[in-house]
Formats: structure tokens, sequence, C-alpha cells
């Protein structure tokens, strides 16, 4: 019981930690997306900051660095 409350906590508490801060440099951001592959997110940054995300900033950003990657050999 105590584990299951203890990992419930752990599950909302992780919720809390990846919503994004609707006051970020959305370019590096988008960026440091782009950077470690990571799909762009803007429906979800759309969503979660209805009218301060600006999309054309973060995949400005995202596409330079996403372009900027080493290209795979396998």
């Amino acid at each position: 019981m105590k584990k299951t409350v203890f990992l419930s906590f752990l599950a909302i508490l992780g919720g809390c930690a990846s919503a994004p801060d609707c006051g970020s440099n959305w370019r590096d951001l988008g960026a440091n997306e782009g950077r470690i592959g990571a799909r762009p997110n803007t429906e979800r940054y759309g969503a979660s900051c209805p009218g301060k995300f600006d999309e054309a900033r973060y995949m400005e950003g995202w596409r330079e660095a996403y372009s900027q990657r080493p290209i795979p050999l396998w």
C-alpha cells in the first residue's frame, strides 16, 4: 500500500515537473530539443501556453540544431 502511494506521488510530481515554462525563450527551447533529436513538441506547447507560444521561433531553433546532428551510421 505504501509503495503504491509513493509511486503515485512520484507520478504526480513528474507530471508537474514536465510542464513547460510559458515565458521560455522558444528558440532556445527548440534548439535544445532539436540537438538531442527529440521530435518537435509544437502541439504540446501550443496547448499548454495558449497565446504565448511562438511556434515560428521554436521551429527555427529546432531546425537549426537538428540539422547539425551527426548522421547515424546504421
